[in-house]
């Protein structure tokens, strides 16, 4: 639900600007009273892990997911595998809060087959999907369009039977023509479709193009829609705010933004800027997500960056005299979220740019009391030196050295 926001929109973890929330700008939006996340971590996620995650890593990252708060969890694909379905039951009988499904690819002919397993394994839902832009039709699966309509139905019908809830998607909407779309996703709910969603497969539109083709796909049917976006233009999380906007209630989205090629929409993004620049409560624990990130970032090999927004060592890292004098007068002089908020830190590190005032407040740290300013002085230029001629930010140790020295 949202929460009301009012001018200023200072509080304790945020201080973000007030024209978020003005009427005027939020005119022509059409908010879902409430967003779902589902985490596609442990699907598409794993499958920018090269090696992908082991089973105890699989169930370790989804007890973190449940934990921090997400409500759906795409776990993989039933029918892949034995040691694939062994893992989903595994995950699928923790007891977690979250919704646990996996994702059928019905292109195959053993979709069937995949919908048998994903009951056997115990899942609470499926994701149907199957390519029908002119691009996938005509280039990959070399089918009419008339024929892949039919086996999409089928599925869905079968997969309802087995008492699944059934969440549809055309991949690849983006590049759909919209006719086609608006048939099919009225067809996909007569099936059994309980959500249809709307996937950016190739990373291939923008925020204005997604927000129109979501507000035309919710004339269409009336059960909720997702949406799943690609990052290849860096647009992921752009494109999902601008779907939400436009009456999008269930987001994907993937830890660190882990997915196929450039990733997926960043988990920690989505939620943080749903829950301050747009007033949502997602039910998602933003202090949990360093340490989900950082856990992910090790078990799948992929480092986080350091200027990764809100999880990054760089996110909340002040390097200019005055901006690390400003933060420590109010933390959101230089800030719109608190560190603490999303479980980050806030770095203050001497270098080049390091003004003496900080400096003071360092050595006082270390016990280097009652200095003089000129001797202040000389020990900021000192600093300001070392970490030119290294290219690094001076450390606690060298401060100490550098202190010792100037002092005798």
């Amino acid at each position: 639900m949202i929460r009301e926001k009012v001018y200023p929109t200072l509080n304790d973890d945020s201080c973000v600007s007030h024209y978020n929330f003005d009427s005027a700008a939020r005119r022509g939006y059409d908010f879902s009273e409430r967003i779902f996340f589902k985490d596609g971590t442990l699907r598409e996620g794993e499958q920018a892990a090269m090696s992908g995650f082991r089973p105890e890593d699989k169930i370790e990252i989804a007890r973190m997911l449940d934990e921090a708060g997400v409500h759906y969890i795409q776990v993989g694909y039933p029918g892949l595998s034995e040691s694939e379905d062994h893992m989903i039951a595994k995950i699928a009988g923790l007891r977690l809060r979250a919704k646990v499904g996996g994702l059928c690819l019905i292109y195959l002919p053993e979709w069937r087959m995949q919908i048998d397993k994903a009951v056997d394994c115990g899942l609470a839902w499926i994701g149907v999907a199957y390519g029908l832009s002119p691009v996938r039709l005509g280039h990959m699966m070399k089918v009419p369009l008339e024929e892949a309509v039919s086996r999409c139905l089928n599925a869905m019908e079968y997969a309802a039977q087995k008492k699944l809830e059934v969440n549809f998607t055309a991949t690849d909407t983006t590049r759909t023509p919209l006719e086609t779309l608006i048939n099919l996703y009225r067809k996909a709910v007569s099936a059994g479709a309980s959500m249809v969603g709307i996937a950016d497969t190739a990373g291939a539109i923008g925020p204005t193009g997604m927000r129109y083709l979501v507000q035309q796909m919710r004339q269409a049917v009336t059960v909720p829609l997702a949406v799943h976006c690609h990052n290849d233009l860096g647009l992921a999380v752009a494109n999902t705010i601008a779907a939400v906007e436009a009456g999008a209630s269930i987001v994907d989205v993937t830890v660190n933004g882990l997915g196929e090629r450039a990733g997926n929409a960043s988990l920690v993004e989505v939620a943080a800027v749903l829950t301050y620049l747009y007033g949502y409560d997602t039910g998602i624990d933003l202090k949990k997500m360093k340490n989900l990130s950082q856990r992910v970032a090790e078990l799948s090999g992929i480092p986080i960056s350091k200027t990764k927004p809100l999880v990054g060592e760089s996110a909340f890292t002040h390097t200019l005299g005055a901006h690390q004098w400003g933060v420590r007068q109010a933390w959101f002089v230089y800030e719109p979220v608190r560190a603490e908020a999303v479980g980050n830190q806030r770095h203050l590190p001497l270098g080049r740019l390091t003004h003496q005032l900080l400096v003071q407040d360092k050595l006082a740290e270390l016990g280097f009391t009652g200095l003089k300013d000129d001797q202040t002085l000389r020990i900021t230029e000192r600093i300001r030196t070392l970490a030119e001629a290294t290219g690094k930010f001076v450390t606690e140790d060298e401060l100490r050295d550098i202190a010792s020295r100037e002092l005798g």
